[in-house]
C-alpha cells in the first residue's frame, strides 16, 4: 500500500536551469560526449517554448562554429550584416568583417536549439520554475514549482540575474550592467544601418561619464526591417561618476525622431565576468550570462554557446572521478579560447573605459590585431592540412 506522507522526489543526475544557449549547449555538448550521462539530465526553464528575449540576437562566425560542431542547421529568417561602424565624437573607423554577423530573432534561435534537443531525446520541462535547493549530503535537492528532485550537479543557465546564482552563492551586484532598449520600424531618412546593412556602436557618451556605448542595430521582427535601439554602462569603475543612461537615450531616441516614451522602453542587466566572482561551488556551476561574458562591447550569444562545452566537460569529468567540488571550473574556462577570450575583452574594456585612451583608437587596434591572428590562424592551419 503506498504511504501518501512520503514525498515523491525525482532522481537524475544532472540538473540545468535555463533553456537559452548556455544551457541547451551545456546539454547538446554532454549527448556529444557522454550520451548516457545526457540522458539522465532535467532542463527546465520557467518560460513556455517558443518565447521572446530582450536581446539584438547578433553573432558571428564563432557562434556559427559551435552549431556547426553540434550540427545544427539554423535555417531561420536571419539578416546578415559586414560592417561595424564605431564612433567617437566625429570620429568614425568601419571594421569590416570577412565572415558576416547574423542577426536573428532570439524566439526563433532559442526554439531551434530546444527543438533540436528534444528530437535528440533531451529531457525538458518548461513551465517550471527554479525556487530554492537543499544539501542533502553530497547531493542537491531542488525544488521547483512543479516537483522535488534529487540530483548530485546543478548547472545555472538561468540568465544575468541567476536565481541558481542567487540560492547557492553570495550576491554580487557590481558585475551587473544595466542596458536600456527599443525597437522600432525602419526610418529611412535616419536608420541609413539598415539599407548599409551595418552595425553601429558609439562611444561617444564616454565623455558623459557612460562606460558603456549606445547602439543601433538592424533586425527582423516577423521579416519586417526594424532597428534595434540601445545603451549599456559596463560600470568597470564604480568609485567614478556615473552617467545618466535615461538622458543619454533620451537625446539618442532623438536624433533619430523616435517618440517611444520612457514606460514602454525595456531593461535588462548583462552580467560581465569577473575573477573576483566564483562561477561554481559543490555540486553547482554556471554557465552563460549567469557566469559573466565579456565587458568591452558585450557579446553574449557566442559565449553563451560555448560555455556549454566548457561546462559538458567539467560535469563529465565530476561523474567520472565522482567528485562534484568543482573546483577546476574556473582554471578549466580561463584555459579554453573562450577564458582567453574573455580575458581579452577585459583588458580592452579597461582602455576603453578608463578614461585616459581613445576608445576608438583602442578598438581598431584591437579588432586589427585580432583579425591579423586569425587570419595567421586559418593560413597556419590549412598549411598544415595541406602537409
Amino acid at each position: 500500500m503506498k504511504d501518501d506522507s512520503v514525498e515523491h522526489i525525482d532522481h537524475f543526475d544532472i540538473m540545468i536551469v535555463g533553456a537559452g544557449p548556455a544551457g541547451i549547449s551545456t546539454w547538446l555538448h554532454l549527448k556529444k560526449f557522454a550520451p548516457e550521462l545526457a540522458d539522465h539530465t532535467l532542463l527546465i526553464d520557467k518560460a513556455v517554448f517558443p518565447r521572446g528575449k530582450l536581446c539584438a540576437g547578433g553573432f558571428g562566425t564563432w557562434g556559427e562554429d559551435v552549431l556547426n560542431q553540434l550540427d545544427i542547421a539554423l535555417d531561420i529568417p536571419s539578416l546578415f550584416v559586414s560592417d561595424v561602424e564605431f564612433r567617437f565624437r566625429d570620429q568614425i573607423w568601419v571594421f569590416h568583417s570577412p565572415n558576416p554577423f547574423r542577426m536573428v530573432q532570439r524566439a526563433d534561435f532559442d526554439m531551434v536549439l530546444v527543438d533540436s534537443a528534444i528530437k535528440r531525446g533531451m529531457v525538458f520541462h518548461e513551465n517550471e520554475q527554479f525556487i530554492r535547493v537543499e544539501r542533502v549530503q553530497d547531493t542537491l535537492v531542488v525544488m521547483t514549482s512543479q516537483g522535488k528532485y534529487r540530483v548530485k550537479a546543478l548547472v545555472g543557465a538561468d540568465g544575468s540575474l541567476s536565481r541558481v546564482r542567487r540560492a547557492m552563492m553570495r550576491p554580487y551586484q557590481t558585475c551587473l550592467a544595466p542596458t536600456i532598449q527599443v525597437s522600432a520600424p525602419v526610418e529611412p531618412s535616419y536608420d541609413t544601418e539598415f539599407a548599409c546593412k551595418k552595425m553601429l556602436i558609439d562611444f561617444s557618451s564616454v565623455e558623459k561619464n557612460l562606460q558603456g556605448y549606445t547602439w543601433h542595430f538592424p533586425v527582423l521582427h516577423d521579416g519586417a526591417p526594424f532597428m534595434n535601439h540601445g545603451i549599456v554602462n559596463f560600470r568597470l569603475f564604480p568609485d567614478r561618476p556615473r552617467g545618466d543612461m535615461k538622458k543619454i537615450f533620451h537625446r539618442e531616441l532623438q536624433t533619430r525622431h523616435i517618440a517611444i516614451p520612457p514606460g514602454a522602453w525595456s531593461s535588462h542587466p548583462i552580467r560581465w565576468y569577473s575573477d573576483d566572482v566564483p562561477i561554481a561551488g559543490p555540486n553547482v556551476i554556471l554557465a552563460g550570462d549567469a557566469a559573466g561574458i565579456e565587458p568591452a562591447l558585450g557579446g553574449g550569444i557566442h559565449m553563451a554557446l560555448s560555455y556549454g562545452e566548457v561546462a559538458a566537460r567539467e560535469l563529465i569529468q565530476a561523474f567520472q572521478n565522482q567528485n562534484f567540488l568543482f573546483r577546476q571550473y574556473k582554471k578549466a574556462l580561463m584555459s579554453n579560447y573562450l577564458g582567453q577570450d574573455i580575458r581579452e575583452f577585459i583588458d580592452l574594456a579597461h582602455k576603453i573605459y578608463g578614461g585616459e585612451e581613445n576608445p576608438l583608437k583602442q578598438v581598431r587596434e584591437f579588432l586589427t590585431n585580432r583579425l591579423m591572428r586569425n587570419k595567421l590562424r586559418s593560413l597556419l592551419l590549412s598549411q598544415k592540412n595541406i602537409s
